[in-house]
């Protein structure tokens, strides 16, 4: 996919040579790649959208009788009933996002409702290994047999539909993860080895968008060879109206 998303950059600057000889001049062609990635990225995003089929996930208001906790979840202070409100201040509006919530977010404060009662439960990164490697569902939507009925009874589930917000926010997430792919954070953890190779039509392209967009921020270096540098350098050559030795610079990119 990553030598797939370098040869749409590859296309995407040379467009400006497919059109008129006249506007091979304007600088800012030379960015036409840069552009090209991210806008590939974007339009493949909004497609995995559009293609995908309706979901149904349960609303956190939703789960009246409150959640269900594995063993070691009840080890780190939860009860079975209890509500999860927030982590770390963000409310959680489903139920399927609160324990990536958690994973994804060591040394955490967690609100819960427990009897009418607030209280707040602390997670480190100890207890997020201990989450990991636990078996089984961490968390649950926590069903109670209907008196009435005999059954369990349904809790209500709520509709995805198509929002063109949801594809910003998850753009912003994917970009946001291709900048940490190319620069870990400082307290970057490896917690453990995940090798995936997906299997369907949208895991493949959301693999490719996420490698348009590192191609992209890549591109924002300001070095020959890549568009930024591309870019600055015939600035500059505008300006001093003389060109840089060509084979030098085609040294350097």
């Amino acid at each position: 996919m990553i030598i797939l998303s370098i040869l749409l950059h590859i296309l995407g600057n040379s467009f400006p040579q497919m059109g008129p000889k006249n506007k091979q001049n304007n600088q800012f062609l030379k960015l036409s790649g840069l552009f090209f990635d991210f806008f590939t990225a974007f339009l493949l995003i909004f497609l995995i959208h559009l293609l995908a089929p309706k979901t149904y996930y349960i609303d956190n208001k939703d789960a009246i009788y409150g959640l269900e906790f594995s063993n070691t979840m009840q080890e780190l202070g939860f009860e079975n009933g209890d509500k999860i409100i927030s982590i770390n201040n963000q409310y959680v509006k489903k139920i399927s996002e609160i324990t990536n919530m958690i994973l994804l977010n060591p040394n955490s404060i967690i609100k819960i409702k427990r009897q009418n009662t607030d209280k707040e439960i602390k997670i480190t990164d100890i207890d997020v290994m201990k989450i990991i490697q636990s078996e089984g569902t961490p968390i649950k939507v926590k069903f109670t047999p209907s008196i009435e009925e005999g059954k369990i009874q349904n809790i209500k589930q709520t509709k995805e539909k198509f929002s063109f917000t949801k594809v910003l926010e998850n753009y912003q997430t994917y970009t946001k993860g291709a900048y940490d792919f190319i620069n870990p954070k400082k307290g970057y953890k490896k917690i453990g080895r995940i090798r995936t190779v997906p299997k369907d039509f949208s895991g493949q392209l959301s693999l490719l968008s996420f490698c348009c967009l590192v191609v992209g921020i890549m591109n924002l270096l300001p070095l020959p060879g890549f568009s930024l540098g591309n870019f600055v350098i015939s600035i500059i050559e505008l300006k001093r109206d003389e060109k840089f030795n060509l084979k030098k610079k085609n040294i350097v990119g």
